[in-house]
């Protein structure tokens, strides 16, 4: 039994759950993705570095006040790490305590102070102790960024909050924090007034500042970055503007365009503008103050889902939006000039199962399908993490409805599966409206020309009330298309239905060749739950409420049946030497039969099991419900996998096999992706994750790694370390020196260990390298011989032009015995005749 399961969130989790950051030199975007941090190039929108080291999910990450090129993220595990993100390196992570609390707290959020080069705020939730006010809450604190040296942090509010406060921001040049707390109020905390401990809230306390009532409940705020301003917005579209908001006499007027609610305001820095995004996928710029009139307005339109965070750098060239589709666009000019997509998520799925479709694997492309836009499949690369694309299934256009409680209904795509080599698709989908439903099955052959799938077969209505599964015989394969079958179970007919394309040697490209139903069964009118093909598809496999039967799909008659104690939830075949056997899931035991003993040959009792999958390379097949996971051997074992905190309610599983993998030790096989209801993506993997490390290393850990690089690029520089690698392990430093050039030596000594934020030029770092490389380390009699030399072979290289090149003898015959000369010279015409001799040999 493998010992080295691990479970985790996948590398596709979500990257818009908090808002981004860009860098100083609008270089870099940085988003927090589940428990890790990633940094995305903006001109070539490529990840470069996943900030990895926190053991629970990210909150928030923040640039560091006192150095802007390190960040600091905050995490749900109690810490706070300090990264350099342009190097990837993790330089120290720390654990705030306050004074009521010996335990590490969870921090939810962090803040940045304007004008404040020492300090940030950050957001935590209490335990309570003997000596707070209050048992448990969440609460405010302000600490300095010199974390080596970490101490107590000193609280801003005075009282501890019972909820957990959203949409947090801080203005008026650092002298106020505004947060929603309630459902019809925010709060505003003086941070200057009677120290850090003074509050400003919303009650009849002493400390009030005003009742800002809202008509509508507050979804969202923005503090203004220089005056006593809060922009609020509200479910109902309308923004409300707040003045002197830390004064008892507070004012507020509003704007109105949104129909829906509004998700995302933000100040721009120099405090001119009024950014906002809302449902309507549409960013929108309002004049603010004295700086226009607020009726003037900008529109970016057509954004492609909800704007749910808006950011901006800090010269207010670029903005940056981030959707509920898991995707991050860059505007530059009011332009989109750069997206970033994760894993695509259905925005219009709220409250429902996002994956509805499951956890498919694509062996043609290994790519992972899901659920995508709305009325598309996705394809996921796994090696890339990367979107490939979204395959329009539906074929319909979406808009937004005139309120979230009347959204207009869409067809969802229900049913996915592939034929073992990918040759072809099946895909169920299915509408429901207030008096009619709509169920049609879609099969679709994969056209090489375009690399794409193209629809081949559209059926209406296969079944009478929807579809519950539909599976591909797993004999598949171009070479043996009249195998190819597929079977359908309705979930209210009671009935199995089996497919089969018409033409036997059509691709699926002739005009002519469609798939049409073969035959029909049912067994004692009880609802028919799924259906399994064999490894070699010579077997079907039936769940009947509680009875398994077993089918010839060529003939459709039944071979034999057995009835069990309690409903049978999944089966399935078990491949390779374990052919023979198939896995049972109840709803209290796993069970492994033998088909040709027609016996159990072992039964898991008091397990309860969802659903199954089995691994098509061992004898290894896993179960999980909704909050447990087994993995079972064909020999009898079984263990128990431990879900973290973050993964709860699974859905679905699949195996995927990654056709590139080798047999180093980073390279892994095959993996389990599993699906939850809230949509998140988790991976089980069958060996030690050696090719992801858990922890970023550390800074000393880089500068001696650095240097063990593997370099992939053919330039000379990393030729050139990639050889003094190989040189290092056979020769001492003096040898290499006295070969080499003691001022090459040093040079390459410096790039490696050297950070790339202290880097210098390219044009100066060239030029001294290359000067580097042209140290003169000849005897100075054998440099004059060479020189008077010189002119003799010019003549000698133009008489032999038509002979064949002859490589020259070294110019040195004992290099390790020559003396060092560290004064340079410039490249001779006997240099540049050397390499074309050399050249034209290669060639």
């Amino acid at each position: 039994m493998d010992d080295a399961l691990t479970i985790r969130l996948a590398d596709t989790e979500s990257i818009t759950s908090y808002s981004p950051i860009v860098s100083k030199d609008k270089r870099f975007l940085l988003c927090c993705s589940g428990c890790d941090v990633k940094v995305y190039s903006i001109r070539s929108g490529q990840c470069v570095h996943v900030l990895r080291g926190h053991q629970d999910l990210v909150t928030s990450v923040l640039f560091n006040p006192a150095n802007q090129f390190q960040v600091l993220s905050s995490s749900l595990d109690g810490t706070i790490k300090r990264w350099n993100f342009e190097d990837g390196v993790l330089i120290n992570t720390t654990t705030p305590r306050c004074l009521d609390s010996s335990t590490p707290l969870a921090v939810y959020g962090m803040y940045d102070l304007p004008n404040d080069k020492k300090h940030f705020i950050y957001l935590i939730k209490t335990s309570g102790g003997d000596n707070s006010e209050e048992k448990g809450g969440y609460r405010f604190l302000k600490q300095t960024v010199q974390m080596e040296t970490w101490s107590t942090a000193d609280f801003i509010s005075t009282r501890t909050m019972k909820k957990l406060p959203s949409h947090v921001s801080i203005g008026g040049k650092g002298s106020f924090l505004a947060a929603i707390i309630s459902t019809n109020e925010f709060d505003v905390f003086n941070l200057l007034k009677g120290g850090n401990s003074l509050r400003h809230r919303v009650s009849n306390d002493s400390n009030v500042v005003e009742v800002m009532q809202c008509l509508a409940k507050p979804t969202c705020l923005a503090a203004h970055p220089s005056e006593d301003c809060v922009a609020v917005g509200h479910a109902d579209g309308k923004i409300n503007i707040w003045s002197n908001v830390l004064s008892k006499k507070a004012k507020h007027s509003w704007v109105a365009w949104h129909a829906l609610p509004v998700l995302s305001l933000k100040f721009t820095p120099e405090g001119s503008y009024l950014l906002s995004g809302g449902h309507e996928s549409v960013l929108v710029k309002w004049c603010h103050g004295a700086y226009g009139n607020p009726a003037q307005r900008e529109y970016l339109p057509r954004l492609g889902a909800p704007v749910a965070h808006i950011n901006s750098s800090e010269d207010n060239s670029v903005y940056v939006t981030s959707h509920l589709d898991n995707s991050i666009k860059v505007v530059r000019n009011w332009i989109v000039v750069q997206i970033f997509q994760g894993l695509t998520r259905d925005h219009l799925s709220a409250g429902k199962d996002a994956f509805v479709a499951g956890v498919n694997f694509e062996p043609r492309s290994g790519a992972l399908v899901l659920n995508g836009l709305p009325g598309h499949l996705q394809f996921y690369s796994l090696n890339e993490d990367t979107l490939l694309y979204n395959l329009d299934i539906v074929g319909q256009n979406y808009t937004s409805g005139d309120s979230l409680a009347h959204q207009h209904n869409y067809t969802r795509i229900e049913l996915v599966d592939f034929t073992a080599d990918g040759s072809w698709m099946v895909t169920v989908e299915r509408w429901s409206g207030s008096y009619s439903e709509q169920c049609r099955m879609k099969l679709w052959f994969y056209d090489t020309e375009t690399s794409s799938y193209v629809l081949n077969t559209d059926i209406d209505r296969p079944h009478q009330g929807g579809v519950a599964s539909v599976r591909f015989s797993m004999c598949a394969s171009e070479d043996d298309s009249q195998t190819i079958m597929l079977v359908s179970v309705g979930s209210a007919d009671r009935k199995f239905k089996l497919w089969r394309i018409t033409d036997s040697q059509s691709d699926g490209r002739k005009s002519g060749s469609s798939w049409r139903m073969e035959s029909t069964g049912y067994y004692k009118n009880k609802n028919c739950l799924s259906a399994e093909f064999s490894d070699d598809g010579s077997i079907l496999a039936v769940i009947f409420a509680n009875s398994l039967t077993l089918w010839d799909p060529f003939e459709n008659q039944l071979c034999t049946a057995f009835d069990l104690k309690s409903d049978i939830k999944s089966a399935k075949f078990c491949h390779g030497a374990q052919a023979n056997y198939i896995a049972i899931a109840t709803e209290n035991d796993v069970i492994l039969w033998d088909l040709l003993a027609y016996s159990e040959k072992y039964k898991w009792e008091g397990v309860s099991c969802k659903f199954l999958v089995v691994d098509p390379l061992s004898d290894f097949f896993l179960g999980f419900s909704a909050n447990a996971g087994y993995i079972f051997s064909c020999s009898g074992d079984m263990k128990s996998i431990d879900f973290p905190s973050y993964a709860r309610n699974i859905t679905t599983a699949a195996f995927t096999t990654n056709k590139q993998a080798t047999t180093a030790p980073h390279s892994v096989k095959r993996r389990v992706y599993l699906s939850s209801s809230t949509g998140s993506l988790l991976v089980v993997d069958d060996k030690d994750v050696a090719h992801r490390p858990d922890v970023t290393p550390t800074v000393e850990e880089a500068s001696k790694n650095r240097l063990a690089k593997n370099y992939q690029q053919l330039t000379p520089l990393a030729n050139l370390l990639a050889g003094n690698l190989v040189q290092q392990n056979r020769d001492s430093k003096a040898q290499i020196d006295s070969r080499r050039g003691l001022a090459a030596t040093q040079l390459v000594q410096q790039i490696g260990e050297t950070s790339c934020v202290a880097m210098p030029s390219i044009n100066t770092l060239c030029r001294a390298f290359i000067h580097s490389l042209l140290m003169d380390t000849l005897p100075k009699s054998k440099r004059k011989q060479d020189e008077d030399s010189e002119s003799e072979m010019e003549v000698e290289s133009s008489d032999s032009e038509n002979e064949e090149s002859v490589p020259r003898k070294p110019l040195v015959d004992d290099v390790s015995n020559a003396p060092q000369e560290t004064a340079g010279r410039r490249l001779r015409k006997s240099d540049v005749l050397d390499f074309r001799n050399a050249w034209q040999k290669i060639k």
